[in-house]
C-alpha cells in the first residue's frame, strides 16, 4: 500500500470555557491535513470546530481528514459546519473524508441525509487507504 503521509505541522486547541468541552488538533503531512475532533460539539462550541475546519483549507492541502471518532455528541450546529465546510473543501478541489464509528454520530448524520453526501469512513486507515486511491489535483 502507498504511504501518503510524511512528517508535518501540528496544531493543537483546547475549549475556551477552561473545561475542555471541545478538543482540536490538526496535522499536516504530504499535503494531507488530518483534523482530529473531541468532546461536544454543540451550539456553545460550533463556530470555534468550523473555524478550525476552515483553517485547514489553509496551503490548500490535497484534502482533510476529520476525525469524530472521539465525539460524545454533534449537534444540529456542528452538522451545519460539517456541511460548509463539505461544499467550501469541494470548492476548493480538497478532498474530504469523515471518520467515525460513533453510533450517535453516525445517526444524526442519517437523519439529515449528510451520509450520502459526505465520504464517511470508520477509520483513519480507512480514509488513508480511500484518499491514496485517489488522483492527486494538480497545483
Amino acid at each position: 500500500m502507498q504511504d501518503c503521509f510524511h512528517d508535518g505541522a501540528v496544531s493543537r486547541f483546547g475549549g475556551n470555557d477552561g473545561r475542555r468541552r471541545l478538543g482540536l488538533s490538526s496535522t499536516r503531512k504530504a499535503g494531507v491535513v488530518l483534523a482530529t475532533v473531541s468532546g461536544e460539539i454543540d451550539l456553545a462550541t460550533a463556530r470555534a470546530f468550523a473555524q478550525h475546519l476552515e483553517s485547514t483549507l489553509a496551503g490548500p492541502p490535497n484534502a482533510v481528514i476529520t476525525d469524530l471518532e472521539e465525539v460524545a455528541f454533534l449537534s444540529s450546529s456542528g452538522l451545519a459546519a460539517l456541511q460548509i465546510f463539505a461544499h467550501a473543501a469541494n470548492s476548493a478541489g480538497v478532498a474530504f473524508c469523515l471518520v467515525s464509528a460513533q453510533r450517535t454520530v453516525l445517526r444524526h448524520l442519517q437523519l439529515t441525509g449528510l451520509d450520502r453526501d459526505l465520504t464517511i469512513k470508520h477509520t483513519v486507515a480507512d480514509a488513508r487507504t480511500w484518499l491514496c486511491g485517489k488522483p492527486t489535483p494538480d497545483r
